[in-house]
């Protein structure tokens, strides 16, 4: 019980830490890092010795960080001179005659030219101190309007991949072929990925394979859903959606069974675990889901759901299931558990002719659903937010930091991040761009505004999912091509974040540790 009440406090106060290392904070990142740090690549455990495969020989630099921080030093050191109130003594105004305050302010300014566009950008309020009396808070929501939107370009080719490492977790065969990836994160932040496997000669099955270190090497995969570990029904078992809650650290994988080719015979099933994917019992939640809902059909939704962190409805999961009703009406909904998953229940339609959505959470609480839909043009994305915590969605969003893509998966960057911080407001979207390759881009406000684009693989893709390590500043990308499964880890400076991400929820001494044990930054 002091757990549960220690993880429900945490989901609070946004810390990473275990109840048992207070002081650390982060504790499990650096475990995993120190027990890497004497291992060469190749002893690393990866599934079928795929290794980890490097795209590109560039790998992130750390050198531009030390030169933020000695910029942000020397600016702070200005500051708090220029603020210092005048004095009438003469020793003070001895002191106001000395030329030292001026020399930081120039040099701040001629360091900042050095910084690469992103990070100057970033750094723009301590670059223009004209008015002392105005604090860099005010300078940024002051000039925040008058920045204009970052138009979307989506690229006209194949884009060159930097600083990506990348893990093979199955290869497709003449025998099997898989799909549907979905990967979260448990409080431990080990990683969870759920996958289907497609038999030649037999029915769809959902394995799982685990990470400890980051997304960079990954644990043999398991089998969790087929017609012997799981008896209640359906022959075949498809789209995985992973819900995990931070507070009590169940783990719970929903899939779709499948009898024939009868979708009036779905039904939905979970899979529990209490530590961590050691081991799992099995519940239909069909009858629960349903409630009195007149649905012919309901599937999963594959990806993963989310934990709300905001606003009346904190602790909340909720995970998306596509229902179909008497009239053919196909629309999302928002699965929900307030009692960390003992009951479910199911809210109203979000769209008519939904095909996959996925679910995320807002700044200030609202739930989101975002769902690609089919019209008579093709395929389009809409996003909905819900007020009332997933009941209804109502709110259509804007979505123009998307462009034309269709994204697959949306994450929040900053999971924990305390509600209408500016980290709070960050999105990562994964989709394929018009060339096939997989993208990442960061946005705020879900889609209003473009941060960055980067490619995370040179493949064409297919379905996809993303999770975010925010105090370690690793994204972590599941995603499906004609090969296989693979998983794609980075470092979330690239999308422009840098100025964000740094110092979250760690020291910038402890995330470079990880990023370098796990070969995403080194030091030129």
């Amino acid at each position: 019980m002091a757990g549960f009440w220690q993880r429900l406090k945490r989901l609070f106060r946004g810390s990473s830490a275990r109840d048992d290392e207070r002081e650390s904070r982060l504790p499990l990142a650096l475990e995993s890092a120190d027990k890497q740090a004497d291992k060469s690549e190749g002893e690393r455990t990866v599934y079928e010795s795929s290794g980890v495969v490097i795209l590109e020989d560039d790998t992130l630099s750390d050198n531009q960080s030390e030169e933020v921080s000695s910029e942000s030093a020397a600016s702070s050191s200005a500051a708090e001179k220029a603020e210092q109130p005048a004095s009438s003594s003469q020793e003070q105004a001895a002191e106001s005659s000395t030329p030292d305050p001026v020399a930081p302010v120039e040099n701040t300014a001629s360091e900042e030219k050095s910084v690469p566009d992103s990070d100057t950008s970033n750094s723009q309020p301590a670059a223009q101190p004209t008015n002392t009396s105005t604090t860099p808070a005010e300078d940024n929501e002051d000039n925040l309007p008058e920045t204009p939107v970052e138009p979307v370009v989506e690229p006209g080719k194949k884009l060159p991949v930097h600083g990506v490492k990348t893990a093979d977790i199955c290869a497709t065969s003449d025998q099997e072929t898989y799909g549907a990836p979905a990967i979260d994160r448990t409080p431990g932040r080990k990683l969870i990925l759920a996958f289907e496997k497609h038999p030649a000669n037999g029915h769809t099955q959902v394995w799982y394979t685990r990470s400890r270190d980051h997304g960079i090497s990954w644990e043999e995969p398991r089998i969790l859903f087929d017609q012997e570990t799981y008896t209640d029904s359906g022959q075949s078992f498809t789209d995985p959606q992973i819900i995990i809650s931070q507070v009590t650290g169940r783990v719970f994988i929903a899939v779709t069974t499948r009898s024939d080719d009868d979708e009036s015979q779905n039904h939905i099933a979970v899979a529990l675990s209490d530590d961590e994917g050691d081991t799992w019992r099995y519940r239909d939640l069909t009858s629960l889901v349903d409630g009195d809902q007149s649905w012919v059909s309901r599937r999963t939704a594959h990806g993963h759901g989310v934990q709300l962190r905001h606003g009346i409805w904190t602790g909340r999961l909720a995970y998306v299931a596509v229902a179909t009703d008497a009239d053919g009406k196909r629309g999302a909904v928002a699965v929900c558990s307030d009692d960390q998953g003992i009951s479910w229940w199911a809210g109203k339609f979000a769209g008519e002719k939904v095909v996959q959505a996925t679910i995320t959470e807002l700044s200030d609480g609202k739930l989101v659903m975002g769902c690609i839909e089919e019209t008579d043009q093709g395929l389009t994305f809409n996003a909905y937010a819900s007020a009332d915590g997933g009941r209804s969605f109502t709110e259509h969003l804007n979505k123009k930091a998307l462009g034309n893509t269709l994204p697959t998966a949306v994450e929040r960057a900053f999971y924990s991040a305390p509600e209408h911080t500016e980290q709070s407001r960050v999105m990562l979207a994964v989709a394929r761009n018009q060339n096939g390759q997989g993208t990442v881009r960061s946005m705020f406000d879900f889609a209003s505004e473009l941060l960055g684009i980067i490619p995370f693989t040179s493949k064409p893709v297919n379905t996809l999912d993303v999770v975010s390590l925010e105090d370690i500043r690793i994204v972590t990308i599941a995603y499906e091509t004609d090969s296989g499964i693979s998983v794609a880890a980075f470092c979330i400076d690239a999308l422009s974040l840098k100025y964000l991400a740094v110092g979250w929820n760690a020291t910038e001494k402890e995330q470079n540790q990880v990023l370098r044990h796990a070969g995403l930054l080194s030091r030129r």
